[in-house]
């Protein structure tokens, strides 16, 4: 057996070979490593066992190289996979927050405007919520994976999901509704 490496071509279901001397067993850092037992998937190694389950590895012809498809991957960084649902979740109150504002969704008995201002409200605790989400995740990459999916969730739940607070607050400043 020896070293995993995407490099060297190849592949074990063990980071590094007790027979050879001149392998550092250290020197296998955390990443995706392909297995033995399961051509054509890789898993997540965190330099001391894989975590996680098996995924495929990256089609070398897709639009994205295969590291940042893997980039993209969570992996067992469950503050990337909270992340990735935050997302989604803040499109969804994106998507809810403009059938409100055009008068497409509205409920009898109550003013369109709190409906608008509820819409911001539970937005901005989701855009909120993700935002926190993605730093723990991105502070977590470097040993679980999920950088990527991360960077983007941040960057999604500052445009989208963090652009209600500040519309709520413009709202406070100008003496309610």
């Amino acid at each position: 057996m020896a070293l995993l490496s995407w490099h060297s071509g190849l592949v074990s279901s063990t980071p590094y070979d007790a027979d050879d001397d001149t392998l550092d067993p250290d020197s296998t850092g955390a990443g995706w490593q392909p297995l033995i037992d399961r051509p054509g998937y890789e898993q997540w190694w965190d330099g001391a066992q894989f975590r996680g389950r098996a995924h495929r590895e990256p089609d070398p012809f897709s639009a994205f190289t295969p590291d940042i498809a893997r980039s993209l991957r969570p992996g067992p960084n469950r503050a990337a996979h909270i992340a990735r649902l935050g997302i989604v979740a803040i499109l969804l109150g994106f998507a809810l927050q403009t059938l409100v504002a055009t008068d497409t969704v509205t409920v009898p008995g109550v003013a369109q405007i709190t409906l608008v201002v509820a819409t911001l409200v539970i937005s901005a605790a989701i855009g909120i919520g993700t935002a926190v989400a993605a730093a723990m995740a991105l502070r977590a990459a470097p040993r679980l994976g999920g950088r990527a999916i991360a960077s983007i969730a941040l960057g999604v739940s500052i445009l989208l999901g963090l652009a209600p607070v500040l519309l709520l607050v413009a709202i406070g400043l100008a003496g309610g509704v």
